[in-house]
């Protein structure tokens, strides 16, 4: 599986968890300078661990490959952000609005997805396990291949560990 990294490289998932294997590169701020000021959001292959960015506004925005452990995005407008291939266990989207975002092959372990605008994301082969999706708005969004054991479901109950693109 690969996918189109803007720089005009194809990167597969198995080369981003590469990248990011080991601490952050002494290079990413200069490998995605518009994304450090907010100015522009071209955060490809950005190492956004921990970072804050509740409330900004940011259609559009790309952060594939993105390492975004634990990085806050409440309530941001998000909408057709480019999530492809991103890393961001314990990533807090809740409130945020992702409509139409590609979120194909996404490792969002543990997320905070709750009562987030997912109309329309596609969420192929991604990772929801054990995210909180409670009051999420899915309608549209494409969850083949998505693993979601263990994720609270948008009404409450808890999916089955074997859960994959249906919360059973």
């Amino acid at each position: 599986m690969s996918v189109r990294v803007s720089a005009g490289c194809v990167l597969s998932l198995a080369a981003a968890l590469a990248v990011w294997g080991g601490p952050a590169p002494a290079q990413t701020v200069s490998l995605t300078p518009n994304c450090v000021d907010k100015a522009e959001f071209n955060c490809t292959l950005a190492d956004l661990r921990g970072k804050d960015f509740s409330n900004v506004k940011a259609p559009e925005a790309n952060f594939e490959a993105a390492r975004m452990d634990g990085a806050k995005f409440r309530n941001a407008d998000l909408r057709s952000a480019n999530f492809q291939v991103a890393i961001a266990p314990q990533i807090d989207l809740s409130g945020a609005n992702l409509e139409n975002a590609p979120a194909f092959a996404t490792y969002m372990k543990d997320a905070n997805l709750a009562g987030a605008n997912l109309k329309g994301v596609n969420f192929t082969r991604a990772t929801l396990a054990g995210a909180n999706l409670k009051g999420a708005n899915l309608e549209g969004a494409i969850l083949v291949g998505t693993r979601l054991g263990g994720a609270t479901w948008t009404d409450g109950r808890v999916c089955a560990a074997d859960s994959i693109g249906e919360c059973k």
